[in-house]
């Protein structure tokens, strides 16, 4: 991703970097290959301020796969 990156959890050096959800929403298309507004709503009531791309990744495939009454 380009621009700027949030800093790693201190005392976590070898874990993956975790980003702001507005940074990940910039990158939307690009690195998930999904609208900024898929990831609004698979993220919708995370807890935390900072995700990794995994974490971002395994909330939207849940979200995606979510049955609608």
């Amino acid at each position: 991703m380009s621009g700027k990156k949030s800093t790693k959890t201190e005392g976590n050096s070898g874990s993956e970097p975790r980003y702001t959800l507005a940074e990940l929403t910039a990158h939307a298309k690009e690195r998930f290959s999904v609208r900024p507004e898929v990831i609004a709503g698979a993220m919708y009531g995370a807890a935390g301020e900072l995700f990794t791309v995994a974490e971002v990744q395994d909330q939207i495939k849940h979200f995606m796969k979510a049955k609608v009454d």
